[in-house]
C-alpha cells in the first residue's frame, strides 16, 4: 500500500472514532468528512469501500446499540431514543426493525397486525394476542441452552479422563513501526521487553507485563507473509478493524492519565460500562484497539 493510501485509511478511522464516541450529538456527514480531512462526496465513498457501509448507516447501528444497551439498564423508550440522538422516536424504532431487530416499544412500528390481534415473534414462534403492550421489544436476551460438548459441573469427564489444562502462551499484535509500538507497550503501558528479533528486513519485538508469564509479540504485516496478505493485514490495522487486546489495571486512573499524558490517541476515558466493567480505551500508533480494564 502507498503511503497516501494508509494515511487516508488513518483519516477514516479517526472520523468512525468520531461516531463510536460522539454519537448522541447532531452529527451529519459534512462533519464526519471535517474530521477525516475530506471533501462530504470523497469522504462518503472512501468509507464505504473501506468499512462496507456509508456513514450515516454507521452511526446509525452505533445508536441502536447503544440505545438497546440502555433499554436493557432499565431506561424509558422515549430516554433511551434521547440519549443516543435521535429526534424521531417513530422512525428510529422503525430503522431497528427493518436492520432485523424487535420494534423498540413505539406504537405502529412493531410487526404487522394479523386478524384476529397482534403477531409477535417470540425465538422463532408465533403468538397471537390482542393486546398491543405485546408489541414492546424483548431486549434482553434468553441465555443458549447449555451446550452438548461436556457434561455439567460435578459430573466429571465425558471422555473417561481428566481434561489437560490450557493456558495463554503468546499473542500477537500487528503494528506499523516496531519502534513507535515499544514508545506505547514499553513506555506507555509499562511492559517489559523481553526479546528482539530481526529477520528479512521485520523485527519481532517481544513483551509482558512483569510478572506476568506471556508473551505479547508486535510484528510487522508484512513478515513472513506475501505482499498481497500484508497489505490485507495492514489495510484492516490502519482503518482501526482490529482490537489488540484488553488489558487490566489495578489502578485504572492512575493508568489513563500516564498513557494520556504519553502521547497516545484517546478514545474513552475511564467510564462505567452496562456489562458492569470500568474501562477506558486508546489506539496504539498503529490504528489497534486497546482497552485497559480496573481489576
Amino acid at each position: 500500500m502507498t503511503p497516501d493510501e494508509l494515511a487516508d485509511l488513518a483519516h477514516l478511522r479517526r472520523a468512525r472514532d468520531l461516531m463510536d464516541r460522539e454519537y448522541a450529538r447532531p452529527l451529519d456527514v459534512p462533519a464526519m468528512a471535517r474530521a477525516a480531512l475530506m471533501s462530504p462526496a470523497h469522504f462518503s465513498r472512501k468509507f464505504r469501500a473501506a468499512y462496507g457501509e456509508t456513514p450515516y448507516s454507521y452511526l446509525m447501528t452505533r445508536r441502536i446499540e447503544r440505545a438497546k444497551a440502555l433499554l436493557r439498564q432499565g431506561t424509558s423508550v422515549t430516554g433511551a431514543c434521547v440519549a443516543v440522538g435521535a429526534t424521531s422516536l417513530g422512525s428510529f424504532s422503525a430503522l431497528h426493525r427493518d436492520r432485523g431487530g424487535d420494534a423498540l416499544g413505539v406504537p405502529g412500528a412493531g410487526p404487522r397486525r394479523a386478524r384476529g390481534g397482534a403477531v409477535v415473534r417470540q425465538q422463532g414462534r408465533h403468538a397471537a394476542a390482542s393486546d398491543p403492550r405485546l408489541l414492546v421489544a424483548r431486549c434482553s436476551r434468553h441465555p443458549a441452552p447449555p451446550s452438548r460438548i461436556g457434561e455439567a459441573a460435578g459430573r466429571g469427564c465425558p471422555y473417561g479422563r481428566a481434561m489437560a489444562t490450557t493456558t495463554v502462551s503468546q499473542m500477537f499484535i500487528s503494528v506499523h513501526d516496531p519502534e513507535e509500538a515499544l514508545a506505547f507497550y514499553r513506555d506507555a503501558l509499562g511492559f517489559e521487553v523481553r526479546m528482539d528479533v530481526s529477520s528479512d528486513g521485520f523485527r519481532w519485538v517481544t513483551v509482558g507485563a512483569p510478572g506476568q508469564d506471556v508473551d505479547i509479540v508486535l510484528s510487522q504485516p508484512h513478515g513472513g507473509r506475501s505482499q498481497a496478505e500484508g497489505d490485507a493485514l495492514l489495510a484492516l490495522v490502519t482503518q482501526g478493524s482490529l482490537q489488540a487486546a484488553i488489558f487490566k489495571s489495578d489502578d485504572l486512573d492512575a493508568t489513563f492519565e500516564q498513557v494520556r499524558s504519553s502521547g497516545a490517541e484517546v478514545l474513552q476515558e475511564p467510564t462505567s460500562q452496562p456489562w458492569g466493567a470500568r474501562d477506558c480505551a486508546f489506539r496504539d500508533p498503529s490504528g489497534n484497539l486497546v482497552r485497559i480494564a480496573q481489576a
